[in-house]
């Protein structure tokens, strides 16, 4: 499946959130295999992101207590002079499209019963896990 960089984190992201939970083995086993399907590509995204990192690091804006400044988005702040080099840096990286393969299951797989053996997911999450992991019959991959 096509995805941008940035799609893949939050990909990675979402099914981590998920990997503790007790459900049914299904769903389990696919949320598992995409996370190890992904974890490839993630590892390359990182590396690069550790890269510009690394090449902005003297530039990285410190607080009063040394530490360094993160903004709302999670990365270290540079000062002004190389900002729009660095947040063009990481767009750049987070817009790369890469194909990443998706294991799918059918949506029927979440129509099981509880009673009290599995975690509670809330409609919400069910929502998320399906649009994730399970293809509709006129959807193509």
């Amino acid at each position: 499946m096509k995805m941008t960089n940035y799609t893949l984190v939050n990909l990675v992201n979402a099914l981590e959130a998920y990997r503790n939970k007790k459900l049914p083995q299904k769903i389990s086993y696919a949320i598992t295999r995409n996370v190890m399907l992904a974890t490839s590509e993630y590892q390359i995204y990182e590396a690069q992101l550790n890269k510009i990192m690394e090449e902005h690091s003297d530039k990285m804006v410190k607080g009063k207590d040394g530490k360094l400044i993160i903004n709302e988005i999670g990365i270290p702040e540079v000062e002004k002079a190389v900002k729009q080099e660095y947040l063009n840096a990481i767009a750049d990286l987070l817009n790369i499209e890469i194909d990443v393969d998706i294991y799918t299951i059918d949506e029927s797989v979440f129509d099981y019963e509880d009673s009290n053996k599995y975690d509670v997911l809330s409609p919400n999450e069910i929502i998320e896990l399906q649009s994730i992991l399970c293809v509709k019959k006129n959807d193509s991959i």
